[in-house]
């Protein structure tokens, strides 16, 4: 094919800045002459201008996602129709689709797996346009693919991996439609309970609710000993520590990994977590756990609330003089007054200032 005499250097400059950079390391990367930065410039502008014969003839050496990313990037739609006609290859399409499903276009998914030629199949790159359609929440997206007549993905493609991007972003309606799938449901309780830790993570509570509640293969509170707990208590997300300690089966134990929930929710300040840890029916933390670990983490972050909580606890209360007292001397160097009187004051154990 003869190359568009592009060489000058406006073409470039016209050419938006990472599309140069991009094929800059690809021609140096395949080892191609530079002049092919010219070919990509005549192919961007012959796009934006609609003129599809003359994209036609450009196609078959560019590379079509370059161009649909940068049109869906800035919402040139009309565009990004025109690619997505043009796409020539299965590779193309399936690449595409990813692209589209990821940006939420279903019209243009609809295009890619209705294509009278080389049509994109819903579960290519072993479910590629599902998980990053869940990830965004684009549920519309989604049920083109899981719909779709022919290869339609499954729910639970890459062990569900789906689910756990869906339960990461907290999006409520993509959790429920992998698990409610007719075929190839996710299961809430996948990659031991990968999901649940994403949600919980993020303090997603409808989304932490709807996997243990779910009615086969549901996520268990417990699972990977408490982390979806530790991780709950470590960013004081409430509501999510309450639910996998309440949770009729399964429940996580409050004192699991050595009370590490109580240390991380003890660092964080998180005083409703800290009393829910310690006054867990079953299981309850122990305020002197770790040799007073979590003492030490309130005292050097200065919350004198969670310091009080934890020498004044009705049982296993942690003392004030543990580690040798590293608690007061944390706090003494931060200047954190209330919490060195808590600590010289404490009724037993007290430290000596001395």
């Amino acid at each position: 094919m003869s190359r568009v005499p592009l060489h000058t250097s406006e073409a470039v400059a016209d050419l938006p800045s990472d599309i140069v950079t991009d094929v800059v390391l690809r021609a140096l990367r395949l080892g191609g002459p530079i002049c092919d930065i010219s070919l990509v410039c005549h192919f961007w502008h012959s796009i934006m201008a609609r003129n599809l014969a003359e994209v036609l003839i450009l196609t078959e050496n560019s590379n079509m996602a370059i161009f649909l990313r940068r049109a869906l990037k800035h919402q040139k739609l009309d565009v990004a129709h025109d690619l997505v006609v043009m796409t020539g290859s299965l590779q193309e399409s399936e690449e595409a689709l990813v692209l589209v499903a990821q940006n939420g276009h279903a019209d243009l998914a609809r295009c890619l797996l209705n294509a009278s030629q080389h049509a994109a199949h819903a579960d290519s790159r072993n479910g590629g346009a599902l998980v990053a359609a869940a990830e965004c929440g684009n549920i519309e997206v989604m049920r083109l693919l899981l719909d779709a007549q022919q290869h339609a993905a499954h729910a639970d493609c890459r062990d569900g991996f789906a689910l756990v991007a869906a339960a990461r972003g907290g999006h409520i309606e993509v959790v429920s439609l992998l698990l409610d799938a007719p075929l190839h449901a996710a299961h809430a309780d996948c990659t031991n309970g990968e999901a649940l830790m994403a949600a919980a993570t993020g303090g997603h509570t409808e989304v932490v609710s709807l996997l243990l509640d779910a009615q086969q293969h549901a996520a268990h509170a417990d699972c990977r000993d408490g982390f979806a707990l530790v991780a709950a208590a470590r960013d004081g997300h409430v509501e999510v520590v309450r639910l996998l300690l309440d949770v009729p089966q399964h429940a996580a134990h409050a004192d699991c990994q050595d009370g590490l929930a109580l240390v991380e929710a003890a660092k964080g300040g998180h005083v409703e977590v800290v009393c829910l840890l310690l006054d867990a029916p079953q299981h309850a933390a122990h305020a002197d756990c770790r040799d007073g670990q979590a003492l030490v983490a309130a005292a050097i972050g200065g919350q004198d609330e969670v310091v009080s909580l934890l020498l004044d606890a009705p049982q296993h209360a942690v003392h004030a003089d543990c580690r040798d007292g590293q608690a007061l001397v944390e706090a003494a160097i931060r200047g954190h007054v209330e919490v060195v009187r808590l600590l010289l004051d404490a009724p037993q154990h007290a430290v000596r200032a001395d």
